[in-house]
C-alpha cells in the first residue's frame, strides 16, 4: 500500500463524486452459456438477465422494540416463534433504528431485512433466524461508538468503541440468550453493520471469535483514522476461524482492495471464508444495503451454495493511490442459493480487439487506442461479452479534473500542483505520483512535467 495512498477526507469526497456523477456500464448472462453484448452502452446499461425465480408466498415475522436501559434494541422473531418451541441462531446488526421500519430510521430509509429473510426463507434457501438490531446514539456519539480508532472529524480517539464492544458482549448478548429461544454459542451468531457500523462489526467479530462465527461488513467506511483500520489489521497477529462478507458500491469512492489483501494475506480463502461485491449500482444508503443484505445472510444461514446460475460483468475506476490507479472489470455471480459475489479467480479474460487494449489476468483494463474494448469473461462454462467504454473513462477523468487547479493550454491541460494540493488537502509528489501511474490507463499522456506543474493531452482518435 503506497505511504501517501491513504490521503485525508476531502480528496476521498472528490473520488466519490465522480463516480456518483458517472456510473459503470453492466452485461449480464446466465448459465446456459448465452452471451449478451451491448453494443453503445450507456450509464448503467443492462442486457436482459435470466429468467427471475419463482418465490414462494412468505409467512411474515414479527419485529417489536426492547428497552435496554436507555438504548432501544429491535428484535425479529421468525414467523412461527411463538408456537414451535425451536431455538434460532441471531444475528446481531448496528444502527437497528434503519433496519426495519422507515419511521424509526435516521434517514427515512430502511434496509428491510424482515422482508429478506420472510423471503429467503419462503424460497428454502435460508433457515430461520431471529434478528437483534441494537439502535445507534445519536450525532457524533454513534461515531464515538463504532469507530476504535483516533478520528477528528467525529471527534473521537476511540475508547468509546471499546466500552461498546464490551456494552455489546457483556449485556446485549446475555440479554437476547435470557429473554429468546437463540442457539447461545459462537457458531449461531453474527454481528453485521454498514458504513461506521461496518467498522465496529468487522472489529468486534474479528477481535472476539470466540462470540461471533460470521461478519457482515457492508460499505465499510476505511477511511477512518487515515487508513488506521488497514495498518491495524496487518498487526494483528493469527487467522480467526469464521466467515466475512464485504461489500463497497461503486459511487462510493472508498478503498477496499487493501482490506481484502490483507484478510487474503493472513489466510482468508475468496469463494470460501471471505466473500465480496463491488455493486456497480451501489450508493452509501439503506437501499443499496437493502439490495445486498440477503447474501451475508445466506452466507450465515444459508443453504450450500453449488453452482453458479448467472453471471454479470460491470467494470470501474480506482483512484485512491500511485499503486492502485486501474481500470477493472468486475465479474459478479449469482449461485443457486442466491448468493451474489465477485469473483476474481478461475476467471479467463478474451479480448476481442487486442489492436485496442488489453485486459491482464486480475481483470485490469488498459487501453491502447482511443476506442471502446470488447472483451469475452468467461468463468465455468458461462461466456458474457462486455464493452468497456473508453469515453466513458474520458468523462470520469476530465470531471476529476475539475476539482484541480487547471487552465487549457493548446490542445492539452495544465495541472497546477501546489494550487491542486492545497485545494485537496494532499502533497504535490502525491499528485503527481497519481497522475503518472494513472497514465498507464491509455486514455491520456503526459506531455511536460515542471516542478509545481504537468501538462496532460487526452488521447485523439
Amino acid at each position: 500500500m503506497h505511504p501517501n495512498g491513504l490521503i485525508k477526507w476531502s480528496i476521498w469526497g472528490l473520488v466519490a463524486l465522480i463516480v456518483v456523477a458517472l456510473s459503470s456500464c453492466s452485461t449480464k448472462g446466465n448459465v446456459n452459456g448465452a452471451t449478451s453484448p451491448t453494443t453503445n452502452p450507456t450509464i448503467s446499461n443492462t442486457s436482459q438477465a435470466s429468467e427471475s425465480p419463482t418465490h414462494g408466498v412468505a409467512a411474515k415475522g414479527t419485529v417489536h422494540i426492547d428497552k435496554l436501559g436507555e438504548r432501544r434494541i429491535f428484535v425479529y422473531l421468525p414467523a412461527g416463534y411463538e408456537i414451535d418451541g425451536e431455538r434460532y441462531s441471531v444475528v446481531y446488526m448496528h444502527d437497528g433504528q434503519n433496519v426495519f421500519n422507515t419511521n424509526t430510521s435516521s434517514f427515512g430509509k430502511e434496509w428491510l431485512v424482515e422482508e429478506n429473510i420472510d423471503q429467503l426463507v419462503a424460497d428454502k434457501k435460508m433457515e430461520k433466524v431471529i434478528v437483534v438490531a441494537v439502535a445507534s446514539s445519536d450525532g457524533s456519539e454513534r461515531g464515538k461508538e463504532y469507530v476504535p480508532f483516533p478520528e477528528e472529524s467525529i471527534p473521537t480517539d476511540g475508547s468509546t468503541a471499546e466500552e461498546f464492544i464490551h456494552y455489546f458482549i457483556d449485556t446485549v448478548i446475555p440479554y437476547a440468550d435470557s429473554t429468546y429461544r437463540t442457539i447461545p454459542d459462537r457458531d449461531h451468531r453474527m454481528i453485521m453493520g454498514s458504513s461506521y457500523g461496518a467498522i465496529q462489526a468487522l472489529w468486534m467479530g474479528y477481535k472476539h471469535p470466540e462470540v461471533f462465527s460470521s461478519i457482515g461488513v457492508l460499505s465499510p467506511t476505511t477511511i477512518v483514522g487515515n487508513g488506521l483500520l488497514f495498518r491495524t489489521l496487518v498487526s494483528v497477529s493469527g487467522k480467526p476461524v469464521m466467515k466475512i462478507w464485504i461489500d463497497m458500491g461503486v459511487t462510493e469512492g472508498m478503498p477496499i482492495d487493501p482490506l481484502l489483501d490483507i484478510l487474503q494475506s493472513k489466510g482468508f480463502v475468496l469463494g470460501k471464508d471471505l466473500f465480496f461485491q463491488m455493486d456497480p449500482l451501489g450508493t452509501h444508503d439503506e437501499k443499496s444495503w437493502n439490495r445486498r443484505v440477503h447474501s451475508p445472510l445466506l452466507m450465515f444461514a444459508g443453504k450450500e451454495a453449488g453452482q453458479p446460475t448467472k453471471l454479470e460483468i460491470s467494470d470501474y475506476l480506482n483512484l485512491f493511490s500511485p499503486d492502485a490507479a486501474n481500470i477493472r472489470l468486475n465479474p459478479v455471480i449469482t449461485m443457486d442459493n442466491g448468493m451474489d459475489y465477485t469473483v476474481f479467480e478461475g476467471v479467463e479474460y478474451q479480448v476481442l480487439n487486442p489492436e485496442v487494449g488489453q485486459v491482464d489476468k486480475t481483470g485490469r483494463v488498459s487501453f491502447l487506442k482511443p476506442e471502446s474494448l470488447n472483451v469475452n469473461v468467461i468463468f465455468e462454462g458461462v461466456t458474457v461479452e462486455h464493452q468497456v467504454n473508453y469515453e466513458y473513462y474520458v468523462k470520469v477523468l476530465k470531471y476529476y479534473l475539475k476539482s484541480m487547479v487547471t487552465e487549457e493550454q493548446g490542445d492539452g491541460i495544465l495541472i497546477h500542483l501546489k494550487s491542486s494540493a492545497e485545494k485537496l488537502k494532499t502533497t504535490t509528489k502525491y499528485f503527481t505520483q497519481l497522475l503518472e501511474s494513472a497514465e498507464n490507463l491509455g486514455i491520456y499522456k503526459i506531455k511536460e512535467v515542471q516542478e509545481d506543474s504537468i501538462l496532460i493531452v487526452f488521447n485523439k482518435k
